[in-house]
């Protein structure tokens, strides 16, 4: 069909997230029978060094990074026949005009109708000499569905602060308009993410506890195991709180705690996402703490340096590895629920999960047992494995009264046959069909920034003292005093 029929136009083309994730997404879609028919892949970037002919480019990206057994010869010769190449700087004008020449070859022969689906997978400094190139060279049409037809994906960082990323939406809206904008996050398009607002809104069961009356406490933990590794010249400028917070996390607590929308079309969606970021009382540092991972010793037992001994990074860096806040949002449904958030590198376990606890039984009736009845717990986990989990109160066999913690769990990869898509699959050909459910819209962005930004700019004016936990350790004491306050504890749930 015409609608669906692009070229696909790669900027970053010969890109580490190009080789790990981009063409293995779509060599996946394309095995599975998922792409238009009429359909090209333009790549846009300087050559390989290693692989400079880009088929062989593309060949060797397919063989390290798909699986073997999803590998097929006939398949691979097949898609490379798709893709094409044009060699160029990105802030070279002459480069803009020879892709402007091969997209009209592509369109003539392909069929694409002048379809195009650009992916900015550059660094975000050289995204505004894009963007001018492409108003210079006319390669945009003023519209995201209508034949021809141009939409254009942003990876992150949307900004570093709330006046940059306005700055960096009104560069964009110069060339084209909102709706034609895909601000990607890749955590939207993991299984385990959309299934919260489908837990949520597809099941009676929920819905009517989903309020302050029936909910205690929300949290948030995004932990990773590694440190920066290479990234640190991305990372250091940034930190844990623009990195993780600002985008995933606050992604996910905005479908969590959305109210329901009026369908699940994007603008519906969106803007109940955008509703929940704008009530949110924007963080202070009374309710929120940092930190820095300092030597300490990996998952294997080895020893691992400091973040201030990894390669790239300054001896002197502030930048935090760690953070943890106490969130509210001002609504009828949440008011007085804090929501609790921390994400950290060098911790003990790679894992991104929500517990959301309830209340706990108005009355304790099983006097005989030797504990209380802690509360239910709603456990959504994202990463490594996706699985939803209940935990409730039962007893011991063979007892009376002896209540014992149970978990009533769902694993994907047990219950589903069919394995999890990677989450650029999926937001890959949300983007092709014009489905922007699962990207960003302008105010979302606008909104998470107003919640950080004070916070953010704090911390810039109190010097840190790091480092102030060990790398393996779940962070720094006062991220457990935090909650201590409040009379809490981060939830232990490795018993499950």
């Amino acid at each position: 069909m015409p609608a669906y029929s692009c070229a696909f136009v790669l900027f970053g083309a010969t890109g580490d997230l190009t080789r790990r994730k981009l063409l293995p997404a779509l060599y996946r879609l394309f095995c599975g029978g998922h792409l238009p028919e009429n359909f090209g892949i333009v790549g846009f970037a300087l050559p390989d060094k290693t692989h400079p002919d880009y088929h062989d480019f593309v060949r060797a990206a397919l063989k390290e990074f798909v699986p073997e057994s999803d590998q097929d010869a006939a398949k691979t010769e097949e898609f490379v026949r798709l893709t094409s190449f044009v060699p160029a700087n990105f802030t070279d004008a002459e480069g803009y005009h020879r892709l402007r020449t091969e997209l009209e070859r592509v369109q003539q022969e392909r069929n694409t109708y002048g379809n195009r689906l650009f992916y900015l997978a550059t660094p975000p400094s050289l995204v505004p000499d894009i963007l001018r190139h492409f108003k210079e060279e006319g390669l945009t049409t003023p519209s995201a569905q209508t034949v021809p037809w141009t939409r254009v994906i942003a990876e992150k960082p949307f900004g570093t602060d709330r006046e940059s990323a306005r700055k960096l939406t009104g560069l964009f809206h110069d060339v084209i308009a909102e709706d034609q904008v895909y601000r990607i996050d890749h955590y939207l398009g993991k299984d385990a993410v959309q299934d919260v607002t489908i837990l949520r809104f597809a099941n009676s069961l929920f819905e009517p506890l989903w309020n302050r009356n029936h909910i205690e406490q929300v949290q948030i933990t995004v932990a990773e195991t590694l440190g920066v590794g290479n990234r640190a010249t991305y990372f250091d400028p940034m930190g844990q709180t623009r990195d993780m917070v600002q985008s995933h996390a606050l992604s996910v607590l905005a479908l969590l705690a959305m109210e329901p929308p009026n369908s699940f079309a994007a603008r519906s969606v969106r803007e109940e996402k955008a509703k929940v970021l704008e009530a949110m009382r924007p963080l202070t540092s009374d309710y929120a703490v940092r930190g820095q991972y300092g030597p300490g010793v990996g998952t294997e037992g080895e020893p691992v340096p400091g973040y201030r001994q990894e390669p790239g990074i300054n001896a002197e860096s502030n930048t935090e590895t760690f953070m943890a806040a106490r969130l509210f949002i001002e609504s009828w449904r949440w008011s007085g629920v804090p929501f609790y958030i921390r994400a950290g590198k060098r911790l003990p376990k790679q894992l991104t999960e929500v517990a959301i606890q309830f209340k706990g039984a108005p009355l304790s009736l099983f006097r005989g047992s030797s504990r209380k009845p802690e509360p239910n717990i709603l456990r959504l986990k994202i990463q490594p494995d996706a699985e939803i989990s209940l935990i409730v109160e039962l007893k011991k066999p063979g007892t009376l009264n002896d209540l014992v913690q149970v978990e009533l769990d769902m694993l994907y990869g047990k219950t589903f046959e069919a394995p999890l898509k990677d989450a650029y699959e999926r937001l890959l050909l949300d983007a092709l069909n014009g489905d922007a459910v699962l990207f960003q819209r302008e105010d979302e962005i606008d909104a998470a920034w107003r919640v950080v930004d004070p916070l953010l700019a704090y911390w810039r004016s109190d010097p840190a003292d790091f480092p102030n936990y060990a790398a393996g350790s779940w962070g720094p004491e006062a991220a457990d005093d935090l909650l201590a306050r409040d009379g809490r504890r981060w939830l232990d749930l490795s018993g499950f």
